[in-house]
């Protein structure tokens, strides 16, 4: 495998693994620049707040903002899941090779924590792509996105003894004793995605605070230009269960308040990661508080669960606020597509990446190339609001 390249993420930049980064780096970021006053609506509404002709594209960036008052994000929880750092293994991981004989025939065993997330359902399109490729059998393991589901699916890998293993853990404590009865079965395994708490095998991961913070800066931004008079109400769409999904909540936030000091978040509700949970979630959040001006779903089906909320409640709608999110799935970019949506804001989760860089990750693994400490962390590029940046995205991460 080709490793020529050291990949090292920084705390304050993000470095932008995907190809969708080229065209995010080529908006330059124009919140200072002078915005004109709309004219009044037909229609009007009774608000004292001053409106702005204004769109997501012009005060997008895909850098972390400045903090206007450290005061503001003082107390905001720094990373609780970047349990060995964000330093990545050296090599261009991403580009795949011409061939992979250490894989050819053989039985490579997949797990996603739950197939019914179209991130982890592009997961498995890539890998697909990637079993067709360089012939190799593959097997998908659903993981329900239950936790007796995911201990029962490494019970079946370790009885199917395939010839590989992907792991995706879905809790960073219990994915432990499960990643080594694994190993201990005598078969090779790299994780990706949430990290378990001590390093056992190789794995892929994200820096999930950085990814958020830069979608908080950006859903920041535009509400300050776009709402100059309004007071900013947060709603967070949450998963509590998760250090992985903490660091996004609190991500957001330090980005948040970073452009907007005096931003008040209201209440952040459980939504279990998934829309049928989230969208209940949601519309209880925005009926307890109706003030509530932006929301921030920890992933898509947070915030499509929000949208079908905010859509009952009679309120979706440009001039209502903010919704931001991470994931970048299509079903999310066809909302922030609609300009009449209040959907402005989101980072990218690329599924190709985490494929890709788990394919070569593998197959150093089977070369003897790893350790139980090697790490590959993936990039987390914000996604521009245009037209172009979204198919961009959608068109390399998502297979179909």
């Amino acid at each position: 495998m080709n490793r020529k390249m050291h990949h090292l993420l920084h705390r304050r930049r993000v470095t932008l693994l995907s190809l969708v980064s080229v065209g995010a780096l080529a908006l330059s970021a124009c919140a200072g620049g002078t915005a004109s006053t709309e004219t009044a609506p037909t229609e009007t509404t009774e608000t004292s707040s001053a409106e702005v002709s204004v769109t997501a594209a012009d005060t997008f960036s895909s850098e972390v903002c400045d903090t206007k008052d450290p005061a503001a994000v003082a107390d905001i929880p720094a990373s609780v899941s970047g349990f060995t750092g964000y330093d990545s293994e050296p090599g261009d991981w991403l580009a795949l090779p011409a061939s992979a004989e250490e894989l050819a025939g053989k039985r490579v065993a997949l797990s996603v924590m739950g197939l019914g997330q179209p991130f982890f359902l592009a997961v498995v399109g890539h890998w697909e792509e990637l079993s067709e490729e360089y012939g190799f059998e593959l097997k998908v393991y659903d993981g329900k996105f239950d936790a007796g589901s995911v201990q029962q699916l490494v019970d079946d890998i370790v009885v199917d003894r395939p010839d590989a293993v992907v792991f995706a853990p879905l809790d960073s404590d219990a994915s432990v004793p499960q990643v080594q009865k694994m190993i201990d079965a005598g078969l090779p395994v790299v994780t990706y995605n949430v990290q378990p708490r001590e390093q056992a095998a190789p794995r892929v991961f994200a820096d999930d605070y950085l990814g958020s913070q830069i979608v908080g800066c950006n859903a920041g931004a535009y509400f300050a230009a776009k709402f100059p008079d309004r007071a900013a109400k947060i709603g967070i769409v949450d998963l509590p269960q998760l250090p992985q999904v903490q660091d996004r909540k609190n991500g957001f936030l330090y980005g948040f308040l970073s452009q907007i000091p005096d931003a008040e978040l209201v209440q952040a509700v459980d939504g279990g990661g998934v829309i049928d949970k989230a969208n209940p979630a949601a519309t209880d959040l925005i009926q307890a508080h109706p003030d509530i001006n932006v929301i921030f779903g920890i992933n898509d089906d947070s915030s499509l669960g929000t949208v079908a909320a905010l859509k009952t409640a009679g309120v979706y709608e440009a001039d209502w606020g903010v919704l931001a999110a991470v994931d970048g799935s299509a079903p999310a970019m066809e909302s922030m597509k609609d300009p009449n949506s209040p959907y402005k804001a989101e980072s990218g989760y690329p599924p190709r990446d985490f494929a890709y860089a788990a394919f070569n990750l593998l197959i150093a693994t089977l070369n003897g190339e790893t350790t139980s400490t090697t790490q590959v962390v993936v990039g987390y590029p914000p996604i521009e609001p245009t037209l172009e940046g979204i198919d961009t995205w959608l068109t390399e991460q998502y297979p179909g």
